[in-house]
């Protein structure tokens, strides 16, 4: 199916899917399932703001392909760039529909505190053990589209400090680098979805065999073998959450109907 459509299609349609899901779920957000009948396009609900309003999830979303696309660094990977977008976000609500910040994650308002006493953009993130929460995971598509020539170590050291600037907590570090490889691997014509997951953790796993690594490689036995699926915002929950959502459905509209 994909080979009739151009990678362009294909790359802005990953982001404005992700716009769209993001807008879609902020009314029922913080609700249990069992709390949601069906799942519609409306507006208020939790955040009580206008149908089609995304959350910071998708604004910070923006914030990082913004910064990608027109750092003036090499390749448009500057995380120090990613940090001041992120905090124009929050200060001025840039990236944000109608200019309005009406939500923020702990983790995340922490780093961009940080930020703005002038704490370095990859040491913003706080990294302890309750600072395993999904926010940069939940911005971090943009890197697997726009560094999608990369080799394997670049983009999964991208993630990682990409990651940093919010979520410093290896955890969040390694959820960020499967997601980009397998992204990535999808952008590049996986087979299905099954190769693709299987295809980025062999890969992950070979990034991490230096011992300076361990870390990281201790967080990806975590991820691998977390079996929770509640949707909560852990990250290696929202993980494989996420991801039980994707490869078990049959369209896009049946994947953010299943996030939700």
């Amino acid at each position: 199916m994909t080979s009739s459509i151009t990678l362009p299609a294909r790359l802005s349609g990953a982001v404005w899917g992700h716009l769209v899901g993001d807008a879609l779920g902020v009314p029922y957000e913080f609700r249990t399932a069992n709390r949601i009948t069906d799942v519609v396009w409306r507006g208020h609900g939790t955040h009580d703001q206008p149908a089609g309003t995304w959350s910071d999830d998708g604004a910070l979303m923006l914030a990082l392909l913004d910064s990608l696309l027109q750092a003036p660094s090499e390749a448009g990977f500057d995380p120090e760039d990613q940090g001041r977008r992120s905090l124009a976000w929050r200060l001025h609500g840039t990236y944000a529909p109608g200019g309005k910040v009406f939500d923020i994650g702990i983790a995340t308002g922490t780093a961009l505190s940080a930020i703005a006493r002038g704490v370095p953009a990859i040491d913003a993130g706080p990294s302890g053990e309750r600072d395993c929460g999904n926010g940069s995971l939940m911005r971090i598509l943009p890197l697997a589209l726009v560094e999608r020539s990369v080799s394997d170590d670049r983009l999964v050291e991208m993630a990682h400090l990409a990651s940093r600037v919010t979520h410093g907590h290896p955890r969040c570090q390694v959820a960020c680098a499967l997601y980009s490889l397998v992204v990535r691997g999808l952008v590049r014509g996986a087979p299905d979805r099954d190769a693709s997951l299987r295809d980025a953790q062999s890969g992950l796993r070979s990034v991490y065999l230096g011992p300076s690594l361990s870390g990281h490689r201790a967080a990806l036995d975590e991820l691998e073998a977390w079996t929770g699926r509640s949707g909560s915002g852990y990250v290696l929950d929202s993980f494989w959450s996420a991801w039980d959502a994707f490869a078990g459905a049959d369209s896009y509209r049946d994947a953010v109907i299943r996030a939700i």
